[in-house]
């Protein structure tokens, strides 16, 4: 499979955490783990690619907006806020071309 292809397991994870949550509010913080490692994987493999498929950004920007969205009114969501902003920085290391798996939390970098 080509890092630019659509990927069924990516919208597979997607649907079972930020689908669910949109569509019946309900935070599945299981979910929302399997889908943040497994984006932190796919951010691994495309650390040195110059072009990055849209539905990975995609679900970057639609988790993150999601949990932030849902926190007033879905308790579990509101306890997971934290993981809107690891989102987040998936997105920033992406744009970077930051492996997740080498960067050190604390440890400054020099872009």
């Amino acid at each position: 499979m080509s890092l630019s292809d659509f990927d069924l397991e990516l919208d597979e994870l997607f649907n079972r955490s930020v689908h669910r949550l949109q569509a019946a509010e309900v935070f599945d913080a299981n979910a929302f783990v399997a889908l943040r490692d497994y984006l932190s994987g796919k951010a691994s493999d495309i650390a040195a690619e110059h072009v990055v498929s849209k539905q990975i950004l995609g679900c970057l920007m639609k988790a993150r907006d999601a949990i932030q969205r849902s926190a007033p009114w879905v308790p579990e969501a509101k306890a997971n806020q934290k993981m809107a902003d690891e989102f987040d920085l998936l997105l920033c290391q992406i744009a970077y071309g930051v492996d997740p798996a080498t960067r050190q939390p604390g440890v400054p970098r020099i872009v």
